[in-house]
């Protein structure tokens, strides 16, 4: 899995420091072929001032980098929001984001993002202190200051340079799953509970009610999953199921169901060219219109809209950059 994160004179020291720990201290549990290989990149190459005075050795500017990278990473600075690099760095990196698998903003490097014209019609977090200049100068992204972690398709954005930790131990846990992410989360002395999901407790392990749960209906997204099934999985009565899972997972049973039938749906529109309505079929939808109508009500985009999205085919400026063949035709049961 190759990262490249990029970085600015003046940068965060924690921005960097925290995403650079997650990443080595997940290494040391991994096998060589599947360790995470980390580069940093930035506007020029070799040694930058952080903004706390230290110095960081930067291997490559982005002129000169040319590897492929799964994940894309981009650090902020403190009043980042006052300044704009020049044109050139900027396309490069909506370039990298469109061919990018996955895309992390930590802390107030949305204005980098958004710069590059990578945040119109996304969800985004950001710093309490920048929410507000951040809605401003991206009036077409959908800034969430409430929010620590936030996942808009395949872009993931963080609140605050700690929450930056979070933010990449989300990205070991798509790799690796929540089970090794949270032994990670344990060995830096965190916990899981900014991962933008219902909150699992790390200590507990596998054997929270909770996570029964998710793993059961993952296991089974295709099915219609009423709560007597749910709860009848973890042995419990559906009264004491309906109350203790509203008590730790802050929201019904159904509205969890939901949920991961939409990540489900998310992970397949972005990897796949399946047809709307199979993809409704796999994740448990009545049809293409229900997902439809359940991706309006909890992402504000369409299925469409998301696949979209997620393979960077919508222009920085409002014209499409390109058409991938498969969203040539329209799936008539999907704008009913």
């Amino acid at each position: 899995m190759k990262i490249a994160i990029v970085v600015l004179d003046g940068v965060q020291a924690l921005d960097i420091a925290g995403a650079l720990d997650v990443f080595s201290e997940a290494n040391q549990c991994l096998r060589a072929t599947c360790q995470y290989q980390v580069s940093l990149v930035g506007e020029r190459a070799g040694h930058i001032a952080c903004s706390n005075s230290m110095q960081l050795s930067v291997p490559f500017d982005y002129t000169a980098f040319q590897t492929s990278v799964d994940v894309l990473l981009v650090t902020g600075r403190p009043h980042l929001s006052n300044s704009r690099p020049k044109r050139e760095f900027l396309d490069w990196l909506r370039d990298r984001a469109f061919q990018s698998k996955r895309i992390g903003s930590i802390c107030n490097g949305a204005f980098l993002l958004g710069h590059a014209g990578v945040l119109n019609g996304r969800e985004v977090t950001a710093s309490w202190a920048d929410a507000s200049s951040l809605a401003r100068e991206f009036p077409l992204a959908r800034i969430r200051p409430d929010k620590v972690l936030i996942r808009d398709g395949n872009l993931v954005s963080s609140a605050g340079a700690t929450a930056g930790w979070h933010l990449c131990l989300s990205q070991v846990a798509d790799d690796w799953g929540h089970e090794f992410a949270a032994r990670i989360a344990t060995r830096l002395g965190m916990d899981m509970d900014h991962e933008g999901r219902p909150y699992i407790d790390p200590a507990a392990g596998k054997n929270t009610l909770i996570e029964k749960v998710q793993r059961y209906v993952t296991d089974h997204i295709a099915d219609e999953l009423s709560i007597e099934e749910l709860a009848s999985a973890v042995s419990v009565s559906r009264r004491n199921f309906s109350r203790l899972f509203a008590k730790h997972a802050q929201m019904t049973p159904s509205a969890f169901v939901e949920e991961l039938r939409v990540d489900a749906a998310r992970k397949i529109l972005g990897g796949t060219d399946d047809p709307l309505k199979t993809i409704a079929f796999k994740c448990g939808f009545h049809n293409a219109t229900h997902m439809r109508m359940v991706f309006l009500r909890r992402i504000n985009v369409t299925p469409m809209q998301c696949r979209q999205q997620m393979r960077g085919v919508e222009s920085v400026y409002g014209v499409p950059r390109r058409m991938h063949r498969s969203d040539q035709s329209t799936d008539l049961e999907a704008t009913a």
